[in-house]
């Protein structure tokens, strides 16, 4: 299936089989598609939590508002953005490991470091949360992809609570949380929807009106 016809196929599902399951195989092949999503610096600042024991599922319930998908979803994704990924340490050893696998050499890596590192320094918490946020929608919007090429629906979720998520998760202060991701076999086609075509949303050389 090409892209097209996976971002036209694509819907919000809600309405999952329960007894549809999920490998963990299956899933981490689809995580490592999704990896490929670009990020600013190559920082790669999504962390996942992974949501399959039902006893966790039923507790994070009421913080996601009783939307049943939690439930009946053969897993929920906990997208998560990790603010440590800016920093230097993470960033020479993401550059290191690309030298290291042939991608440049020693100048270029020694480049994109500093560039990097420098890149970040300036930023405050409003900035690290914007780009964050940006880095990972990315991701959301390539394991949706690349559930849906593979046969399983999704609903990405940012309808829950977010301090009684955290509590219930375990979540420390390094982390941001990003969203939710329902993934599982749907048993109801989520409801078709209409999106507004390019002279709408945009303008050559001007704002769009």
């Amino acid at each position: 299936m090409n892209l097209t016809d996976l971002l036209h196929q694509r819907r919000s599902t809600r309405h999952f089989n329960p007894a549809a399951a999920i490998g963990r195989e299956e899933l981490a092949r689809l995580i490592d598609t999704a990896n490929r999503a670009p990020s600013s610096n190559n920082a790669q600042p999504w962390r996942i939590m992974v949501l399959t024991e039902p006893h966790l599922r039923q507790r994070l319930l009421p913080a996601a508002f009783n939307q049943q998908q939690i439930l009946t979803a053969s897993a929920v994704l906990l997208l998560l953005a990790d603010r440590e990924a800016y920093q230097a340490e993470n960033l020479t050893e993401i550059h290191q490991e690309e030298y290291a696998d042939g991608c440049f050499n020693e100048e270029i890596r020694d480049f994109l470091t500093q560039a990097a590192i420098g890149f970040y320094q300036p930023f405050d918490e409003t900035a690290t949360q914007k780009s964050l946020a940006l880095d990972c929608g990315l991701w959301a919007m390539a394991f949706m992809l690349a559930a849906q090429e593979a046969g399983w629906h999704t609903v990405p979720m940012t309808g829950y609570e977010p301090a009684r998520l955290r509590e219930i998760l375990n979540i420390p202060p390094r982390y941001l949380d990003i969203m939710l991701i329902a993934v599982g076999k749907g048993e109801r086609e989520g409801h078709r929807t209409l999106r507004r075509n390019a002279e709408r949303v945009s303008a050559w050389n001007a704002l769009p009106e």
